[in-house]
């Protein structure tokens, strides 16, 4: 038994977490309440600002923002249609801008903190966003912690510059850039600051709450507010603002002055707004969602940790502000992204969204197969159009999310819906056979071109891969199965005779001993690359077709080269690329944020339920910095290196494939899977998983839903 294995049975073994760098806290380690947590629980702890690589960022389902360096100022603030250039809100204290010497995220909220140089002025800011409309809510309190009466001059700067774009949004959002193209609008009160866009229907206003400014300069182009205090010992100011968005002065004023003057109100209903909606995703025949998820009672802490954060940092993506759709679930931002539901990133939350909200899934897929999906990567829900060139992982997800709609739902009368001028089953059969486009001369299998159209960052992980071929091989096997429930079984055979003779091929790309996969590069040339990428979409795909030797060269190549002590890395630090593809998300100094599970599934599917349990309770750590996001990275090259979420290399801080945590949970360590007429077959039920634990409410088969339990114990899965 190896180092990596051995730890991880002692950890298995003993529940224990180790001891982990860390930037704010440590891991609280408490057994917390069964059950669906309060948001208080879903809460990272206090970080400083020196130890973060990326600022937090607040959600609702109208928008967006991240907080800024200053103690309350915002930037990247997105309300769609409706976005923000620049920065708002900056805080100077006796003519010093103050900047934040930490920060908090919390599900509802950002907190931060900072003490004014030279005083002993405490002060603390809170930034939330309205769920029924696009509202910003800041709270500013001030306290004089010394002995001595403390005069304060305060000033907020005032420059929301918002510009209202109706048009397709891709991954960069159209943000404005020259504050020349906006006005101070004069008309709006004396207390109140709008600020208007020159060059579209968008205005933008401030208003306050408590203790009033007592005056407000204005330019042509901004304002600010000022207050002159004087603050008793041990005593304290608070002050409330709103910034309120619409399409008129009038719009946008109205809003700001209604809600500042019940600002206590409002900002508490924030809090029970989110609650609401995190506890309705675990509620059977809730108002929110057309599903429900399971709820998850254990004793395992960081096991829970890992469940509850998953869900909740994909709830924060949910929107509810776009015409084209009801309910979406974006897959990034607020930087950038921010409108956009990406076939791939979407893809790694599967069962979660089949379990959640199914008629929300099923109307998603329509709208794909009829925008095409050989022409676009993803949708942009603000106009409703296909965005980006085509994906070479687009059939095999796109797929995989048909396919895992109708095995939780049981609606199988989706294979034969109309779409895009044939039926789903036709383009199931589409996407399961586009692979033969890309084979060239001199080898039978799909060629799927340069980087920038596999992993973009790593240039030998190009042409002919082994994890989208192992992908063709497993869509071809699934189309036979659902051909064969149609009736068709001279086509069925024939999809497994050709899947059975690819299997053959890919397995030649396999490296015997090593445990990792060749791709091949133009002139037949072998080119090793040793990627996660492979490890899981294989195991995934073709795991009965892996001899046992090749499982556990795989498991322990994985475990000795890719996991860290707290994260893991997406290519090993000794593949020959490594140097030229340090990207955070697929690099060797880091990972995107799916792949853990990834890992931690197919880990599972080739037995090493320990290494993979291990590997998820050491993931809960990374939440004590907040929600999941695009990726987090490694501080240095040591298997002991600190984790960090990630900023550098255009990492968001948000993203939907946060919700593969709570996926292979329900998917892979509670077994929950279906077969092709949407009944339970759970895998692997007689394995322990080395946790005890249970899922109550699993929602399966539609219009008339089933709602059942599975519990994990010293002898396995039992079905209640």
């Amino acid at each position: 038994m190896n180092r990596r294995a051995f730890l991880g049975l002692i950890g298995l073994l003993s529940a224990v977490p180790a001891a982990v760098p860390a930037a704010g806290s440590p891991p609280q380690s408490d057994p917390q309440p069964d059950g669906v947590p309060q948001a208080s629980e879903l809460s990272g702890d206090w970080i400083s600002f020196a130890d973060l690589h990326t600022l937090p960022s607040v959600n609702s389902p109208k928008g967006g923002c991240q907080v800024g360096a200053n103690l309350l100022s915002i930037e990247a603030l997105t309300f769609p249609p409706f976005s923000q250039g620049g920065g708002t809100a900056g805080l100077s204290i006796n003519g010093t801008p103050i900047n934040a010497a930490a920060y908090r995220w919390c599900a509802h909220e950002v907190l931060r903190r900072a003490v004014v140089p030279g005083t002993m002025l405490h002060c603390d800011t809170a930034v939330r966003l309205c769920h029924d409309c696009p509202l910003v809510l800041f709270s500013l309190r001030m306290h004089n912690a010394g002995n001595l009466a403390q005069t304060v001059h305060l000033e907020i700067a005032l420059d929301a510059y918002i510009r209202n774009e109706p048009g397709v949004w891709s991954w960069w959002v159209p943000r404005p850039a020259k504050a020349a193209e906006f006005k101070l609008n004069a008309s709006t009160g004396t207390q109140t600051v709008t600020i208007e866009d020159a060059r579209s229907a968008s205005a933008a206003s401030f208003a306050f709450s408590g203790l009033a400014p007592r005056r407000i300069n204005r330019s042509e182009h901004s304002a600010a507010a000022h207050w002159n205090l004087l603050i008793p010992p041990a005593q304290g100011v608070h002050i409330g603002m709103v910034l309120a968005v619409g399409e008129t002065p009038a719009q946008s004023a109205a809003l700001a002055t209604r809600r500042a003057a019940a600002f206590e109100l409002h900002f508490a209903e924030v809090q029970a707004a989110w609650q609401q909606q995190f506890e309705s995703a675990f509620t059977p025949g809730n108002k929110l969602f057309s599903g429900n998820l399971p709820v998850l009672h254990t004793t395992d802490v960081e096991m829970r940790r890992v469940y509850y954060m998953s869900v909740a940092s994909l709830l924060a993506l949910q929107r509810r502000c776009f015409s084209t759709a009801q309910n979406a679930y974006v897959t990034g931002g607020p930087q950038c992204a921010a409108s956009l539901m990406y076939f791939w990133d979407t893809f790694t939350w599967s069962t979660l969204h089949a379990l959640l909200d199914p008629e929300n899934m099923k109307k998603m897929l329509l709208r794909w197969l009829n925008l095409n999906i050989h022409n676009c990567y993803a949708q942009d829900m603000n106009s409703g159009a296909g965005v980006g060139p085509w994906y070479s992982f687009n059939d095999y997800v796109v797929f995989y999310q048909i396919d895992t709609y109708i095995r939780v739902t049981g609606d199988i009368a989706f294979l034969h819906m109309p779409v895009a001028g044939g039926t789903v089953l036709d383009q199931l059969e589409k996407m399961a056979f586009w692979w033969r486009r890309l084979v060239k001369p001199g080898c039978p299998l799909a060629d799927y071109g340069l980087a920038d159209n596999l992993l973009e960052c790593v240039p030998t992980y190009a042409h002919v891969v082994a994890s989208l071929n192992a992908a063709n091989v497993w869509m071809m096997r699934q189309l036979s199965a659902w051909l064969h429930m149609t009736g068709a079984r001279h086509q069925a055979d024939a999809a497994a005779r050709e899947a059975e003779k690819l299997a053959g091929h890919v397995k030649d790309l396999y490296i015997p001993g090593t445990g990792y996969w060749n791709t091949i590069h133009p002139g037949e040339r072998k080119v090793p690359v040793r990627h996660c990428i492979d490890f899981f979409t294989v195991i995934a795909c073709m795991n009965r077709d892996l001899s046992p030797l090749m499982r556990h060269q795989m498991a322990e190549f994985v475990d000795l080269h890719l996991l860290t002590d707290h994260w893991m890395r997406a290519l090993a630090i000794d593949d020959p690329a490594a140097p030229v593809s340090n990207r955070p998300d697929h690099g060797p100094m880091g990972a995107y944020d799916a792949w853990p599970p990834f890992t931690i599934d197919a880990l599972c599917r080739i037995g090493h339920w320990p290494m993979a349990l291990a590997f998820l309770r050491r993931c809960a750590r990374t939440t004590r910095e907040g929600c999941y996001g695009q990726s987090h990275e490694l501080l240095t090259t040591s298997d002991n290196s600190p984790v960090r979420k990630a900023h550098r290399g255009g990492q968001m801080y948000n993203c939907s494939c946060s919700g593969a945590f709570a996926d292979v949970i329900i998917r892979t360590f509670f077994g929950v899977e279906f077969d092709h007429e949407g009944r339970p077959t759970p895998l692997s039920p007689s394995v322990a998983r080395g946790f005890s634990g249970t899922l109550i409410g699993i929602r399966a088969g539609t219009p008339n839903a089933r709602h059942w339990s599975v519990h994990s114990g010293a002898s396995g899965l039992k079905i209640e």
